[in-house]
């Protein structure tokens, strides 16, 4: 009796042992698959991803870009790693095919991977090259301001649907009148912008001397625009002088289409009168 349990007891002690061995071999096998990994070209290929964006990210070619220093690269890198954008590309490229590159898509808070944010049947690319707002249903408008601190001017901006010259002054009561079809703020293109110099004392709306002061604008003096998307995004675009000169009101050189952003500020000219117009060209700064 004695022997078999002492027997019993050698068998129970090599069963434990042999298991305790198990256990280590799996356990360690287990944790040496994990360090080691089974996929080792995925996880390089993912490091390396995210390594190479963190360096795009911190050059400044995202600034340069926006034309604004104070872009928060690392909410950039962070944004591009939530929408699985990556690579070489990673600024310039267009998933959604809406004619926005990613930085821009950033920029104005849209989705770079859905070509119409927010489901109007437009893409964000047509909506913010023609100044609707890109996250809002509709038509819209990004809410624009004017500011040229030199004048004292701070006026809101006034997305005119019209050519004809009633409605535009009608525009006018409210504020500066944004030339139809001209280009949108920060966008390719002259984008045509008119405000009253003088107006009868009698005429409606407290914009009527909002220019009055045009001619004091020098080259390389700034004009702001700011605009502002229901999203929240608040867009800073400043452009520089380039050129001041009086006109006729239908001269072509105040219409003339550019290639890259441009402003044109325009008004009647001299004070208390329509005969002409002074024209004020800026050219965004980068």
């Amino acid at each position: 009796m004695t022997f078999i349990s002492d027997n019993l007891k050698f068998q129970l002690k090599k069963v434990a042992l042999l298991a305790v061995l198990f256990s280590a071999v799996f356990f360690g096998s287990f944790y040496l698959v994990s360090f080691f990994d089974p996929h080792p070209a995925l996880k390089t290929k993912a490091i390396t991803a995210v390594q190479n964006l963190a360096i795009t990210a911190n050059d400044p070619e995202l600034q340069k870009r926006a034309g604004n220093d104070n872009i928060n690269l690392a909410a950039f890198n962070d944004w591009a790693k939530i929408n699985n954008l990556s690579g070489d590309n990673v600024y310039d490229g267009d998933p959604d095919k809406d004619g926005l590159p990613n930085y821009l898509e950033y920029i104005h808070g849209t989705d770079p991977n859905n070509a119409d944010t927010d489901g109007d049947g437009f893409s964000d690319g047509v909506e913010i090259g023609n100044g609707y707002d890109p996250d809002a249903k509709g038509e819209a408008m990004t809410v624009v301001s004017v500011e040229i601190d030199k004048l004292g001017v701070d006026a809101p901006m006034v997305w005119s649907k019209t050519d004809i010259e009633a409605n535009m002054l009608k525009d006018l009561e409210n504020g500066l009148s944004h030339f139809m079809k001209t280009a949108a703020p920060g966008q390719n293109g002259n984008m045509i912008i008119s405000g009253h110099s003088s107006n009868y004392a009698w005429a409606k709306g407290g914009y009527n001397h909002i220019f009055e002061k045009l001619n004091d604008l020098q080259v390389g003096d700034i004009v702001k625009i700011k605009t502002v998307q229901k999203n929240g995004r608040m867009l800073d675009y400043q452009y520089k002088i380039t050129s001041k000169f009086v006109t006729t009101a239908n001269d072509q050189k105040i219409f003339e289409n550019t290639p890259t952003p441009t402003l044109t500020l325009t008004t009647c000219w001299p004070l208390g009168t329509n005969l002409k117009r002074l024209i004020v060209k800026a050219e965004i700064v980068k």
